[in-house]
């Protein structure tokens, strides 16, 4: 769902994270803007806060982290067949 303007993080910072989570970089290219393109993208989630009284519990680390740790334990799910 996201975790609303508080818990953003730009493309860069993901990889960083991933960086220091995996020890591994990913490799980055950048190219023209294309039209479609959007630059920013924060989750409005007071609704969900309104209505169910959901808040982000899981901080965007934390969340990366078991995100790394599924992938990792579940690569048959990635596998070519």
């Amino acid at each position: 769902m996201g975790g609303g303007a508080e818990n953003t993080m730009s493309l860069l910072e993901l990889l960083d994270m991933l960086e220091e989570i995996t020890g591994r970089r990913s490799e980055i290219g950048y190219d023209d803007w294309r039209p479609s393109d959007q630059k920013v993208y924060i989750s409005d989630i007071s609704k969900a806060r309104q209505e169910l009284g959901w808040v982000p519990e899981v901080a965007p680390r934390d969340g990366v982290g078991r995100l790394v740790s599924w992938v990792e334990e579940n690569r048959g799910v990635f596998a070519h067949k």
